[in-house]
C-alpha cells in the first residue's frame, strides 16, 4: 500500500490589515472625530450664547430693581409726604452747607443731562471703555462730593432724597435747647444726618452726641463733623414746636451714574449718603448709556403732562414719575457678526461701538409715590 503525505488543506490566515483597509479606518477615525469635534464647539457657542444672554439679562433686572427701589421713596418725608399740591414742604436746615448731597432737602429729585443726549438726539459712543468726563446740564456737583470726574459721558445722572422708613417716634419733653428725645437711640450714631418731621414741617441736622443711657441726640454747632451744624438746632420748627407724633429718621440721598468700573468696563454706579459724605459702589457692569427722562405734571391734577430731559425741567416739584432706559451688554464678545444697530432709550438714539458683544435695552417707567398722595 503506497503511503500519501498528509496534505494541510487550512488556508492560511490572515494578518494585519491591508492598506486600504488602514485608509479607511483612518477616514472614519477623522470623520468620528470631526463630528465629535463639531458637536462639541456647537454646544459651546451655544453655552457662551446663553451664559452671555443670562448676564445681561440678570444685570439689567438687577439695575432697574435698585434704580427702582430708590427712586419710589424720593421725597419721602413721613406723614408730610401728603401735603397738598406741589407746595414744598417748609424745612429747617441746619447744616453747615446747601451743597450736594443736601440741596434736595425739601424736593427730593434731580437730574443732569448728558450733553448730546436730549430727546431726539443721536449720541454715538466712540469708545469701548470711555474715560470719565463730558458735560452735563446743570453741571455736574464738584468739591468733596463730586460726581464730575466719576460719571462717563453719554449718561445722564440721577439723584434722589427722602428719609429713612424705619423712624423713631419722639417722647415727651420731645425737645429742649438743642437735643431731641426719643423713645430709644437703636442705632444711630454721631455724625449722622437726621430729619425731624411732624405732619407740617421738618429740621435737618447732624447729630453731634448721640446718648444712649438717657435717649437724646443733640445737634450743635460743636465738633469737627462734616459738614456740621451751623448753628444749634432749636426745640422749633418752622411752624411750631415739635410735639406728639413727631418722628427722627435718618436722611438719605442716592447718586445713580455710569461710571468706569474696577475692571475698566462702563458699570451702574450709585453714591449713598454716609454720616455726612457720599460711598461710591459699583452696582453692575456692562452699561453702555443711561437716559432718564422726567414726568412732569404743570397744573397741580397729579397727572403726568409730558415726559421731559433734566435740561428741561424747570421745576423739580413738579415731577411725578421717571422713566429710566439702560442699554446692557454682554461682557463678552461672541456673536458671529458685528453688532451694528443703534437702540432707543427714552427718545434718544444710541450708537454704540461695532463688536460682537449682545446688547440689550431695558426701560422701566417709575412712579414717585410721594407725588401721588
Amino acid at each position: 500500500m503506497t503511503m500519501r503525505p498528509n496534505v494541510n488543506f487550512q488556508g492560511r490566515l490572515q494578518r494585519g490589515l491591508t492598506l486600504i483597509e488602514m485608509m479607511v479606518a483612518m477616514v472614519l477615525a477623522l470623520l468620528l472625530t470631526a463630528a465629535v469635534l463639531q458637536v462639541y464647539l456647537l454646544n459651546k457657542t451655544t453655552f457662551t450664547a446663553q451664559q452671555q444672554s443670562g448676564i445681561v439679562q440678570e444685570s439689567g433686572n438687577f439695575a432697574l430693581e435698585y434704580l427702582t427701589r430708590d427712586a419710589r421713596m424720593a421725597g419721602l418725608a413721613g406723614c408730610s409726604s401728603r401735603r397738598s399740591g406741589t407746595q414744598p414742604l417748609p424745612v429747617h436746615n441746619y447744616l453747615n452747607s446747601t451743597a450736594y448731597p443736601f440741596d434736595l432737602i425739601g424736593h427730593g429729585i434731580s437730574g443732569f443731562e448728558s450733553t448730546g443726549t436730549g430727546v431726539g438726539a443721536t449720541y454715538n459712543i466712540t469708545a469701548t471703555n470711555p474715560a470719565p468726563g463730558g458735560g452735563w446740564t446743570p453741571a455736574l456737583p464738584t468739591g468733596a462730593n463730586a460726581l464730575d470726574g466719576k460719571a462717563l459721558p453719554g449718561s445722564d445722572v440721577l439723584v434722589v432724597s427722602g428719609i429713612s422708613p424705619d423712624d423713631i417716634p419722639l417722647v415727651a419733653p420731645f425737645t429742649s435747647g438743642s437735643q431731641i428725645f426719643v423713645d430709644d437711640v437703636r442705632d444711630i450714631t454721631n455724625g449722622e444726618i437726621l430729619v425731624v418731621t411732624n405732619c407740617q414741617q421738618a429740621e435737618v441736622f447732624q447729630a453731634t452726641n448721640v446718648v444712649s443711657a438717657s435717649n437724646n441726640i443733640v445737634g450743635s454747632s460743636a465738633g469737627s463733623y462734616t459738614p456740621g451744624n451751623a448753628e444749634n438746632i432749636a426745640s422749633t420748627g418752622p411752624e411750631g414746636p415739635f410735639t406728639e407724633g413727631t418722628r427722627v429718621s435718618r436722611l438719605r440721598s442716592y447718586a445713580y451714574y455710569v461710571g468706569r468700573g474696577t475692571d475698566g468696563t462702563p458699570s451702574l454706579y450709585r453714591a449713598s449718603l454716609r454720616g455726612g459724605a457720599m460711598e461710591d459702589q459699583e452696582l453692575v457692569p456692562g452699561v453702555d448709556s443711561m437716559q432718564i427722562v422726567y414726568g412732569v405734571d404743570g397744573n397741580e391734577d397729579y397727572i403726568v403732562d409730558d415726559y421731559r430731559d433734566a435740561s428741561a425741567v424747570t421745576d423739580w416739584q413738579q415731577v411725578r414719575a421717571i422713566r429710566v432706559s439702560l442699554l446692557m451688554r454682554s461682557p463678552e464678545e461672541f456673536l458671529d457678526g458685528m453688532d451694528t444697530a443703534t437702540y432707543n432709550l427714552a427718545g434718544t438714539t444710541i450708537n454704540p461701538v461695532d463688536d460682537r458683544r449682545q446688547r440689550r435695552v431695558f426701560s422701566s417707567t417709575i412712579a414717585l409715590r410721594n407725588r401721588l398722595l
